[in-house]
């Protein structure tokens, strides 16, 4: 049996599955509510190993954390948050990553850096909500999925 693919989701998939909508995944049941939440679901899908490896970098972690505290998360549930994330990390197999700079040709800074992190471990999946990401797909050959219609769901939802 081959390796598992590695998949890659951006700072929006962890952001989101905290100040989103609700959760039933249980994992992170003193950070979350009981509902659905696909980001959530992504974490749950990587938490059980279920066939991937989650992949992530210093990068991605710090902008969950900056991004968490300036919607005014506080800082026992970032931490909680940040643990969680590396958990589920751990228990996919996956890996924090600082990858080598290689992307430099997208508009946003940020995005070279999701996705020098995307090449340096081969993702076979990038998954995101962001739209500049998506209209990429496929980019360099990794596909790039988002997990949500084009809409949100109101005012105080990120990126709103």
């Amino acid at each position: 049996m081959g390796e598992r693919p590695t998949v890659v989701f951006d700072t929006d998939v962890y952001v989101n599955a905290i100040v989103g909508p609700d959760t039933d995944w249980a994992y992170l049941a003193g950070v979350l509510q009981a509902g659905t939440n696909p980001d959530a679901d992504c974490l749950s899908i990587a938490f059980d190993a279920a066939g991937l490896r989650l992949m992530t970098s210093p990068h991605i972690l710090t902008t969950v954390e900056r991004t968490l505290r300036r919607l005014g998360v506080g800082t026992a549930h970032t931490q909680a948050t940040l643990d969680a994330v590396l958990d589920v990390v751990e228990a996919s197999g996956g890996a924090v990553v600082k990858p080598a700079r290689q992307v430099f040709d997208l508009p946003d800074p940020k995005h070279n850096l999701v996705m020098d992190l995307a090449l340096a471990v081969n993702a076979a999946l990038v998954v995101t909500d962001d739209a500049d990401l998506t209209a990429l797909d496929p980019w360099r050959g990794i596909p790039v999925l988002r997990l949500r219609p084009l809409h949100r769901p109101g005012p105080g939802w990120p990126g709103r």
